[in-house]
């Protein structure tokens, strides 16, 4: 089947017997390829057009080359030039021709031009046919010379020479006439096969790369006039597969001086075919790039030196350094002559060239400054590609600053390096983190981009590495520089100092990620507060309370600037703070006073007053100051109520696990320190029901019910503490030992509690009967039933005690008096149950 390129048109059924065809054949071109428009003329906009992937091309590809064209002449020129080769070979080798050398050299040699000629004749008849026959014909005069030249010495290396670059551009200009790619393709296959057909493995590298280079320069040239990738990638396949083959078995590092040359050529030769590929397009397609060879290029030629330079020092850094020079100069020549035409060569290019200057840092520094000069490129190409948009670019400049400080991490921290302050390790780290900043920075809410979100993510993640190695930095160098509890402090300082810049450079230049520096540096501030706990015991060591104040001062302006200019912190913060703040004085007051008393019983105690006293300021400020508790009072008051909570679940633990032993001075009834501690938390948690009836949360607050649990708690926490005072004070006065069996088993501890729990119960029912409060009077019924049932399960085993004696009788009139003033529960009349659910409400 055959197909007239040139009118694109069928032909039917010539002389020859062909029949038409309705396809192209993927070795020609359809069309003749306009050459490119006026240079000056702005360039088209292009659209993204999605195609199929590569596997479905290159699927594409081979259906279309056994279905197009004329598939059998195709593959008999192939197959016919395969098999002169190897019948060249076996007679050669075995010596079955007895015609002479030269005549049998001359007549393959003819054979092979008058495939040319036959070709050339029948190109306007045949066109598939006749460019095949041209191409197995150049093909056929490839090898001759060649074996001519290489295997028989028939011919001198100059004239060899000669007649191969005379092929070449023979070849060549036949492709270029006829508008031919499958001439050229068939042509240069040929011409790169004859060598590997005929070699013996004992031939010049300089004579093999001498020829390819020849190649190389008939595919330049053609590349000149047309842009034919097909052809482009057959010279590159062949040139870098068969190079490193040859690299793989017989380099030697001998060898170097007549080989680099060659390498250096081929990357030429190869940069400029993929600058005329994208210059060569049509109008429309003007600037297209071709990835292969635009980064496969250098990517296998970089590899190829590495082989090359190997145990040579610096060698390999000075050819990276060499090549993004090489790259950036090129970038250069091509913005000022054709930006407007090859915006993505010039970046890819550019890309290229901060790729190689990349690996040249490494190649000639230590880990240190190749993550001091990675950081910086880094930034650097993120901000290229913010400004140009371009996504490739701004990715290259993040891997580059996460890589930089990994390197840094590999190299390690060099102990007592230098000055304090100036030396190498801050300055990689400082430098690692300013790029991680500035990258965050860049691209932190960039607005309508197709990957906003993931953008955003990226930039989170680079603050917290840059956030992380500034950190890190500043505290192993303190580490270094100081010991001791003095360590610690600087620290807090070094982190209050870099807090407070953040949040001023976040204020300053809308740096939304910094601002929010303030939620870190309460959590590393508990983290610090358990350091200090653990390694000094207390907190206001000195410099510790200057480096604490300065924290804390940090803190609460990071809280009252974000209140201020409307981006508020979330409002747990407040209450963490005040919690942490709060928990730290009264760690603090523990330490104090356990040094000057010597007494867990004081030091506990005197802990209960902070919380109540910090809650009572904070109803105090419930109006004024207008600022925090004002502004937040919800939130304070929730958190005053959490500070209650937590006093008396520390004063119940206490009570609890001590007896309450107030050494130096005696023991005395409410006038000891756990008794007035007692009524302190209690008395704290009255006027928190009465702050909290005054200004109640509204019933649709996520917390409300937090309020009612609150209400249980108080009431069970001041049955635990009063019972724990009177038990205390049988246990003192009466000398039972502080322990679970021995309190359990007492009679004395027994009958004051049958007493005291009467009491409460008698309390409960005529309080309740007189206030109509049905509740009350059954929680005080509730407690006589209580006493009744122990009196019966436990103190009737106390036979013959006077104990038992006054529990019973002390009982029983109890429930006599209650007989007489509340003998039922208060009627719960419905307005009285509209009351007391308002009051509950309330």
């Amino acid at each position: 089947n055959c197909y007239d390129e040139q009118s694109g048109r069928d032909i039917d059924d010539e002389p020859g017997g062909f029949k038409a065809e309705t396809n192209v054949s993927p070795w020609m071109d359809a069309e003749p390829e306009p050459s490119p428009g006026d240079w000056h003329a702005p360039a088209p906009e292009r659209k993204l057009v999605t195609g199929p992937g590569p596997a479905e091309r290159l699927f594409e590809t081979v259906k279309n080359w056994f279905t197009s064209g004329n598939v059998p002449v195709k593959v008999g020129v192939i197959v016919s030039f395969i098999g002169v080769s190897f019948v060249l070979k076996y007679a050669v080798d075995r010596q079955l021709l007895v015609v002479p050398l030269e005549l049998r050299l001359l007549a393959v040699a003819a054979a092979g031009l008058a495939l040319v000629m036959v070709g050339w004749r029948l190109r306007d008849k045949v066109r598939v046919y006749a460019l095949s026959l041209q191409g197995g014909g150049i093909g056929i005069l490839y090898l001759t010379i060649f074996a001519a030249y290489r295997i028989w010495d028939l011919l001198p290396p100059l004239l060899a020479f000669i007649l191969l670059v005379a092929l070449t551009v023979f070849a060549s200009a036949l492709a270029v006439l006829q508008n031919a790619r499958s001439l050229a393709i068939l042509g240069i296959a040929g011409g790169f096969m004859a060598p590997v057909l005929t070699s013996t493995g004992q031939g010049s590298h300089v004579a093999l790369f001498s020829y390819y280079l020849v190649l190389n320069g008939a595919i330049l040239g053609i590349a000149w006039f047309r842009a034919w990738r097909g052809l482009n990638l057959l010279g590159f396949v062949f040139t870098f597969v068969i190079g490193s083959t040859w690299g793989y078995q017989y380099y030697k590092p001998e060898l170097w001086l007549s080989t680099q040359p060659f390498l250096v050529l081929h990357f030429l030769f190869y940069n400029a075919i993929a600058i005329l590929y994208a210059l060569r397009q049509p109008p429309e397609r003007i600037g297209v790039v071709d990835g292969t060879l635009v980064f496969g290029t250098p990517v296998i030629a970089f590899a190829l030196q590495a082989a090359l330079v190997d145990g040579i020092e610096y060698a390999l850094a000075i050819s990276a350094a060499i090549a993004a020079l090489f790259y950036a100069l090129m970038a250069k020549a091509l913005f000022h002559h054709k930006h407007q035409y090859l915006r993505l060569l010039i970046e890819s290019f550019m890309a290229l060239a901060a790729a190689f200057a990349t690996v040249a840092i490494p190649l000639a520094f230590n880990a240190r400054w190749t993550s001091a000069a990675w950081a910086l490129e880094g930034a650097a190409l993120v901000w290229i590609g913010v400004r140009q948009g371009r996504e490739l670019a701004k990715l290259a400049g993040v891997a580059l600053v996460l890589f930089s400080g990994m390197a840094l991490l590999e190299h390690g921290w060099r102990h007592d390096d230098g000055l304090p302050v100036l030396n190498g390790n801050v300055l990689g780290g400082v430098l690692v983190s300013l790029g991680a900043f500035f990258a965050s920075r860049l691209l932190e809410g960039r607005q309508h981009d197709r990957w906003e979100g993931i953008q955003t993510l990226i930039a989170r993640g680079l603050f917290l590495w840059g956030a992380a190695f500034w950190l890190g930095t500043g505290f192993l160098e303190i580490n270094d520089r100081f010991t001791g509890q003095v360590t610690l402090s600087l620290s807090l300082m070094f982190l209050a100092g870099s807090a407070f810049l953040d949040d001023w450079l976040g204020r300053r230049w809308q740096w939304s990620m910094a601002r929010w520096t303030s939620m870190a540096l309460l959590p590393l501030m508990l983290l610090f507060a358990i350091f200090f706990w653990l390694d000094q015991g207390h907190f206001f060591t000195w410099p510790g309370w200057l480096a604490w104040a300065a924290v804390w001062t940090v803190q609460i302006h990071a809280l009252w600037t974000n209140d201020r200019e409307g981006t508020p912190l979330p409002v747990a913060w407040h209450a963490v703070a005040l919690v942490f703040l709060t928990v730290q004085l009264s760690g603090e007051l523990i330490w104090l006073v356990d040094r000057w008393m010597n007494s867990e019983v004081w030091a506990g105690t005197a802990a209960t007053l902070v919380p109540g006293i910090v809650a009572m300021i904070v109803w105090r400020s419930r109006q004024k100051p207008p600022w925090p508790v004002a502004a937040h009072w919800n939130t304070y008051l929730l958190t005053s109520l959490l500070l209650v909570t937590g006093q008396a679940i520390w004063m119940t633990g206490l009570s609890v696990n001590l007896p309450g032993d107030p050494s130096p001075l005696p023991y005395m009834p409410i006038l000891n320190p756990f008794d007035i501690g007692v009524m302190f938390t209690l008395l704290t948690a009255v006027l928190s029901m009465v702050v909290w009836r005054s200004a109640p949360l509204p019933r649709d607050h996520p917390l409300w019910e937090f309020t009612q649990i609150y209400r249980f708690l108080m009431v069970v926490a001041a049955l635990v503490l009063t019972t724990l005072a009177v038990v205390r004070g049988v246990h003192h006065y009466a000398g039972v030992p502080w322990r679970a069996d021995a309190l359990g088993g007492s009679v004395m501890v027994q009958t004051s509690l049958s007493i005291y729990w009467g009491l409460l119960g008698f309390v409960g029912m005529v309080w309740g009967a007189r206030s109509q409060r049905w509740p009350v009077w059954i929680g005080g019924a509730a407690f006589m039933a209580v006493v009744v049932i122990k009196l019966f399960l436990v103190d009737l085993g106390n036979t013959g005690t006077v104990e038992r004696i006054v529990s019973f009788i002390g009982t029983g009139v109890l429930l006599l008096v209650v007989g007489y003033f509340a003998p039922a529960p208060p009627r719960r009349k419905s307005n009285q149950i509209e009351t007391e659910k308002t009051q509950d409400q309330g």
